[in-house]
């Protein structure tokens, strides 16, 4: 799909491509399997038990595994964790940051603890001691293959998922645009037809400067519409939340203004950055913002919405909380669920598990806190940036530049 938005929704056959894309035919190509190890006996071993059903690439160290990816689509990857200079759990971490789907065999001829412990927290597939069992490998193998498809599926679901959800907002913010300008074109109307009715009127200056504030105004309002619309996805980077949510409490400003909802803030001021997708967290603020908007309409006053910022055991938190009904305790288990919706035909199901798998990849987390009285109260919240990501956002920097900027990133199995 394009990153820039468009009214069409994906076609049927937009969606078959992308699953024909992650899914194995018989047509194609065999599946590819990268074999790394610093010594060539290991490598060949390898190589001829998997050649039967599978392609074999060969690699000797980190650097040569990564060549290999920018230019083959590989759907699995076994590695040799004790190499000069990169080691095995060095790979498996660069391949979780750029190739997520790809799941990678640790072998180890020295187990340790620790490295044991690494191999989880990077997203190992499976850590083996050498010597290996030959069917248990093979065994592995296809279990790995097997997941990587599920995982490219499930990415690809919740791509979908995300996508239809920016059209959703799209309509409301086109819808509140439109609105809005209806009252800024009418003064505008009114003032020239004062004005052709006498051309010579005394304070014709004085309406052709409420035309020109009112023309502002509508330009405003456009260029809040066109920012929204206007970024692209650029992968992670350090972000202000509070920016973040003023960014989205303007988009969101319409709806607020039309529901007649009181808007109050309290942003800490020193929150420091979290790591993270700008367009991916706009996207979960928004909807939690407009979900709360939305839970308090038609109903008589109270319509209150407090929006929160602040620190708390290294991690920025986000909440967004309303004066509607509530969440009825029998919908607090399935709120999340894709689909999952208590608006009928006026609702997706979308908003809160969108909101869910943002927070994932982002490993962070969503949280409905209890509330005591009326209305809702949700919580994000985030990992502060730390200055290991900061450098290593550098490192991957450079390393795109090395690749030739961003259009020499990997593109095929990059993320979807």
């Amino acid at each position: 799909m394009n990153a820039n938005p468009s009214l069409d929704y994906p076609s049927p056959r937009d969606i078959h491509q992308w699953f024909s894309a992650c899914q194995p035919e018989e047509s194609k190509l065999r599946e590819r399997i990268l074999v790394v190890d610093d010594e060539n006996g290991p490598r060949q071993s390898l190589r001829m038990l998997l050649n039967d059903e599978y392609e074999v690439l060969l690699a000797s160290d980190v650097s040569d595994a990564v060549k290999v990816l920018q230019e083959d689509e590989v759907s699995l990857i076994i590695t040799d964790i004790r190499m000069p200079q990169q080691s095995g759990v060095d790979l498996l971490r660069t391949v979780k940051e750029t190739w997520p789907d790809i799941q990678v065999i640790l072998l180890t001829g020295y187990a340790h603890l620790d490295t044991a412990m690494k191999a989880v927290e990077y997203g190992a597939f499976v850590y083996l001691e050498k010597p290996f069992d030959n069917e248990m490998m093979l065994k592995y193998v296809r279990a790995g293959l097997e997941k990587g498809r599920q995982e490219r599926e499930r990415r690809i679901m919740e791509h979908l998922a995300i996508e239809a959800n920016r059209f959703e907002t799209l309509g409301r913010l086109v819808s509140g645009m439109m609105h809005d300008m209806g009252t800024p074109l009418s003064v505008i109307g009114s003032q020239i037809e004062m004005i052709m009715n006498n051309m010579n009127r005394e304070d014709i200056m004085d309406r052709l400067s409420t035309m020109h504030s009112q023309v502002k105004h509508c330009s405003d309002m456009v260029r809040c519409a066109m920012n929204f619309l206007r970024h692209d996805s650029q992968g992670s980077a350090p972000l202000s939340l509070n920016s973040v949510a003023e960014m989205c409490l303007e988009v969101a400003r319409p709806v607020t203004r039309n529901l007649s909802i009181r808007v109050v803030t309290d942003f800490t001021a020193e929150m420091g950055s979290c790591m993270g997708d700008l367009v991916l967290v706009r996207q979960a603020l928004l909807n939690l913002i407009t979900n709360a908007c939305h839970a308090m309409t038609g109903q008589a006053e109270p319509r209150e919405l407090k929006l929160n910022t602040w620190v708390e055991d290294g991690c920025a938190l986000f909440s967004v909380e309303d004066t509607g009904p509530g969440v009825p305790v029998e919908h607090r288990e399935r709120i999340f669920d894709t689909f999952f919706t208590t608006k009928g035909e006026m609702g997706t199901g979308l908003g809160l598990s969108v909101v869910r798998n943002v927070m994932r990849r982002h490993k962070g987390s969503v949280t409905l806190v209890e509330s005591p009285g009326r209305g809702a109260k949700f919580v994000l919240r985030f990992p502060l940036a730390t200055t290991e990501d900061v450098l290593h956002l550098f490192r991957q920097a450079q390393k795109d530049q090395t690749w030739g900027g961003s259009e020499g990133t990997p593109p095929r199995n990059g993320h979807v």
